[in-house]
């Protein structure tokens, strides 16, 4: 097979959940004997199409920076990215196209495409946000976000989600369930099983974007009153974005520079699940998530999650309570008390991080790219058929 992968962020020049997916799924079908590309922003010098583990990587639209000052997404360069991007699969033939659904002016060019080469056209959706976009660009810009999002379930018959929830919320509104396929998130659970324990440098750790959704002054706040007890704690942040100056302010004013660590962006997952192995607690604060493949990492490495319970994150699909992590309440108290909790109870933390290794072994990304190729050729083998 042909295939283009399409989105806005590409790996490794940015680092979240779903540029990991694309390209640890996109580089195991290189290995199969597919051809694959990736199609998004140019966030590289150089060049602007480039290879990486075997996969052809396609810089459409040049970005300095994926996110605004303000840490959110920006709507007009996603704009020019989607113009830009219709005219350089106008250039190619694919076997198939899978489009990251969330850029939603893509979702137009690729249906174009799709029209015009003929070609079948597969949506992953990472997340359905509904009434999140206007909390997140504001009264006008959400709604019309929202508008787009909703006209792009109606664009294709070929419909990929990363979760259970994200295919309920798909149904919810219009899409048919027979047009839905879930496959999950992975991790590389050989690579985190070659790596030793190593000694626990760190109580908590926290590997993402620094960003609005991630909601890591939650986190710092929670610290500050879990200093209280625990003097010497420490957390780790790997990672980077718009946040990072806003979250070293904080940490000074509250006086906690002795027990934070900024490791920067790793981009070697081996260096991540090293860092991993060497803390107790993986701690996720965030706003929004849908289904995020650093609580599968963390797993991985023996750490249970705490994260938080709130009506975007859809961690609560894969995380069970008590089992391989922890909800709590989105307030500094609630997710002080749950990580105190844990650090307090070392047999319960022990018997989590028993249970978080052996949950996560139905989440290797091997399985997961193997569903992938069988998907699309499914999908190509009924469009020839005229389905």
């Amino acid at each position: 097979m042909k295939i283009a992968i399409t989105s806005d962020a590409i790996y490794p020049f940015t680092l979240g959940g779903s540029e990991i997916r694309n390209h640890e799924i996109a580089k195991r079908l290189v290995k199969k004997g597919h051809e694959v590309h990736i199609y998004g922003a140019k966030l590289w010098e150089g060049k602007s199409i480039i290879e990486k583990d075997g996969v052809i990587l396609h810089g459409v639209s040049k970005y300095k920076r994926l996110y605004t000052r303000a840490g959110k997404r920006s709507v007009l360069k996603p704009l020019k990215l989607s113009i830009n991007l219709f005219f350089q699969l106008l250039k190619e033939r694919y076997d198939v196209i899978d489009n990251a659904a969330f850029t939603y002016f893509n979702c137009i060019s690729t249906k174009l495409i799709s029209i015009i080469k003929k070609t079948p056209l597969v949506f992953t959706w990472h997340q359905y946000f509904g009434d999140y976009l206007a909390r997140y660009f504001g009264k006008f810009l959400g709604g019309t976000a929202k508008a787009i999002e909703k006209l792009s379930t109606k664009l294709t018959n070929f419909n990929l989600a990363v979760s259970n929830k994200v295919k309920k919320d798909l149904v919810k509104r219009g899409v048919e369930n027979k047009n839905i396929e879930v496959i999950y998130n992975g991790v590389d659970i050989n690579t985190a099983n070659s790596l030793k324990n190593t000694k626990k440098r760190y109580d908590l750790i926290f590997v993402g974007r620094f960003n609005y959704q991630k909601n890591l002054k939650l986190l710092i706040e929670s610290a500050a009153i879990l200093k209280k007890d625990f003097p010497n704690i420490r957390v780790c942040l790997i990672g980077s974005g718009e946040e990072k100056e806003n979250l070293i302010k904080l940490i000074k004013e509250l006086k906690l520079g002795k027990n934070f660590d900024f490791l920067g962006e790793l981009k070697d997952k081996r260096e991540i699940f090293s860092m991993l192995k060497a803390s107790k607690i993986f701690v996720l604060p965030s706003i929004l998530e849908g289904f995020p493949l650093t609580i599968l990492e963390a797993n991985a490495c023996g750490l249970p999650v705490i994260t938080t319970k709130t009506k975007w994150n859809n961690a609560a699909e894969y995380i069970k309570n008590k089992e391989n992590g922890i909800f709590s309440k989105p307030d500094k108290g609630s997710f002080s008390s749950s990580i105190s909790y844990l650090l307090k109870n070392k047999k319960l933390l022990e018997k989590m991080s028993k249970i978080s290794k052996e949950k996560v072994k139905n989440f290797d990304w091997d399985e997961m790219a193997d569903k992938v190729e069988a998907y699309y050729q499914k999908i190509i083998n009924k469009s020839n058929k005229g389905g």
